[in-house]
């Protein structure tokens, strides 16, 4: 079993007692850390730079033992060393001078927004994302029974603001997994899984309505179609199960499982262009890895987001982004949405500002369109995208600035008053 969080620890920990340790040993665990070495001091260094600053730790416990969760920082710029891989919530208790892993998570997947993340060759396996709260269930060895945690924080800990809160250990204050812990007493899933002590569930929350538009832990007691979906399982030796395994175990759990997309990898370029019905797709390449790090990577949608928020929250911004998408798909699950009366009359009213956009002097333009409120960043984009001839460019970025903050009902007149104040 290869946690490489725990490894790296594991090494540390030994040199904090004084041992020595062999070439080896400090060269697989500096490489662990992305910057391979043969010295100590260096390690020693690298380990400095990244545990408590890029891959975060949160501790609590009771006596003299600490459990302690490790994660990425949202702050961070997104890296791909073997330790960061781990960094999604692996949870560490230390006792004296003894460590164990309590908590193996799911692994990070490679986004392929970052730079030099590319997908290789090959057919993956394809799984959507879902648009909910990830939590991780594990055998908590102070409370000896199931408990959860998010990718983020322990059972006891919550924000408020940026402040992290945190309670005795053993209460429960965190809110998504309040909700996780509601729904496996309702369920009886803590009484189905009395057998896979040292196992690790990585599973989502979903909702009626999806967290992007919700923006908060979903309240089961006020939403009965709040449920569990088992996404992942890592079996005590640490490998994790593959998608037939896991839809057993779901099974046997009566819980539902992660299921399969019928997608080719040859059509994610255009999945990713016009669909809206997943936040992105995972392609799982078993073969790649190993048996506790199978490769998978994280394909985005481009509009997803902005659907939910036109549609779920009624955001004018993300609405005009998507009609001057040029997607028709789009424009069509949108009419299935709104109505078709807010979107011809948006369609129209971008219209006649792109028609006012072309006769108006970028000189002037930007004169208006400032006294009109838009950010002057984004005035000078507008103007430089009309003066290089894209009118298009020109036309959403001037429609978008115009009407953030508003509700897609404003839409059509403040398009349609821009547009009469530029002819003026």
């Amino acid at each position: 079993m290869v946690n490489y969080i725990y490894r790296v620890i594991e090494v540390y920990q030994r040199l904090s007692r004084g041992e020595e340790l062999r070439e080896e040993e400090v060269w697989e665990a500096s490489k662990l850390l992305g910057t391979p070495t043969r010295k100590v001091d260096a390690l020693l260094s690298r380990y400095t730079d990244v545990l408590g600053r890029v891959i975060e730790e949160r501790c609590s416990g009771v006596s003299n033992v600490r459990v302690c969760i490790y994660t990425w920082s949202r702050w961070a710029f997104k890296r791909y060393f073997p330790a960061a891989l781990d960094a999604g919530g692996t949870i560490i208790a230390f006792e004296d001078d003894r460590l164990s892993l309590v908590s193996y998570p799911l692994h990070r997947a490679f986004d392929t927004d970052v730079r030099g993340v590319s997908v290789p060759e090959g057919d993956p396996i394809i799984t959507p994302r879902i648009d909910g709260w990830q939590v991780n269930l594990y055998w908590d060895p102070i409370l000896d029974r199931p408990l959860y945690s998010t990718r983020y924080v322990l059972h006891n800990m919550a924000y408020e603001g940026k402040t992290l809160k945190v309670q005795d250990y053993g209460v429960i204050i965190n809110p998504i997994v309040k909700v996780a812990d509601y729904l496996s007493e309702k369920s009886g899933l803590y009484d189905s899984i009395t057998d896979l002590e040292g196992w690790t569930l990585t599973l989502m929350i979903k909702s009626e309505k999806p967290a992007t538009a919700l923006r908060r832990p979903p309240r089961p007691w006020d939403d009965e179609a709040a449920k569990l979906i088992l996404i992942a399982a890592r079996e005590p030796n640490g490998v994790l199960l593959g998608l037939d395994d896991l839809s057993r175990l779901a099974s046997k759990l009566g819980i539902e499982p992660l299921h399969q997309l019928s997608l080719k990898g040859e059509d994610l370029e255009e999945w990713a262009g016009k669909q809206v019905d997943y936040p992105s797709v995972f392609l799982w390449f078993p073969d790649r890895g190993d048996r506790e790090h199978p490769e998978f990577y994280e394909v985005k949608s481009l509009y997803y987001n902005d659907y939910i928020r036109a549609t779920h929250n009624t955001d004018a911004k993300s609405l005009v982004v998507i009609l001057t998408s040029g997607v028709k798909d789009l424009m069509d699950r949108l009419r299935a949405s709104l109505g078709e009366s807010i979107i011809n009359e948006t369609t129209e009213s971008l219209g006649e500002l792109a028609d006012s956009i072309k006769a108006v002097d970028p000189d002037k333009l930007s004169i208006v369109l400032e006294s009109a409120g838009i950010n002057r960043r984004l005035v000078k984009s507008a103007v430089r995208a009309l003066r290089e001839g894209r009118v298009e460019r020109a036309l959403r970025i001037i429609a978008v600035g115009s009407v953030e903050g508003f509700k897609v009902e404003d839409a059509p007149l403040i398009l349609r008053h821009l547009a009469r104040t530029l002819k003026e």
